[in-house]
């Protein structure tokens, strides 16, 4: 019997290969290179990632999140706190992040532990975020069930539509991913990627070059 594969596809490798001696010695630095080049190239969508989080039986769970600031401080995004990435992520803080930008034929691989920041920090960007967007977030309790998508739709229009300021919720807020993996990938012809690894050593990042 003959079986039936999704095929191959083609893909376009615009750029020199990296390796592990052009790499920069800093993982961050390496990454604010390429995200910075896909950003202005992909209008502004660059900073998408999925998602990695696993619970205390290592039960995994993925989904796509928003990047919103990266600093020596870590990689930061926001949810509702009761989400099952929350509740993953109290249960196990360990997480990794995964962002893949087709057009350069690029991914990055981070890897680490994650902590909620600031109530401060959560209250900052939540005032800057739109007025829908802060009444769905203070309406929905991520994740659980939804007997009734109209009653739900009418409860968001309403805090949209009142006067008063919407302020964060107890139950939203932000979490940093700090790394202590970095893998930088670059796609090759025949399949003969580029894959570079950095880990810490002895207070510093020591990088290596893997096997495709």
């Amino acid at each position: 019997m003959t079986e039936s594969y999704i095929p191959r596809a083609n893909y376009d490798f615009p750029d020199q290969p990296i390796n592990s001696d052009q790499a920069h010695p800093d993982p961050l630095e390496q990454f604010r290179i390429w995200f910075e080049k896909e950003s202005i190239e992909a209008d502004g969508d660059g900073n998408r990632m999925a998602l990695a989080t696993a619970d205390r039986s290592g039960s995994p769970s993925l989904r796509m999140v928003l990047l919103k600031q990266y600093t020596s401080n870590g990689f930061l995004f926001f949810t509702d706190y009761r989400s099952r990435k929350g509740i993953e992520l109290d249960q196990n803080p360990h997480a990794a992040l995964l962002f893949y930008w087709e057009r350069r034929q690029r991914q990055v691989r981070i890897e680490g532990r994650v902590e909620k920041v600031s109530r401060e920090v959560s209250e900052d960007y939540f005032s800057r975020r739109p007025r829908a967007s802060q009444a769905g977030a203070t309406t929905s309790h991520q994740s659980a069930p939804l007997p009734d998508r109209s009653r739900f739709e009418q409860q968001v229009e309403t805090l949209v539509g009142q006067g008063d300021p919407i302020d964060c919720p107890e139950h939203w807020g932000g979490y940093r991913l700090v790394a202590d993996r970095y893998e930088f990938w670059q796609g090759q012809p025949g399949r003969i990627h580029r894959r570079i690894l950095y880990q810490p050593e002895g207070g510093d990042w020591h990088r290596s070059e893997l096997q495709p």
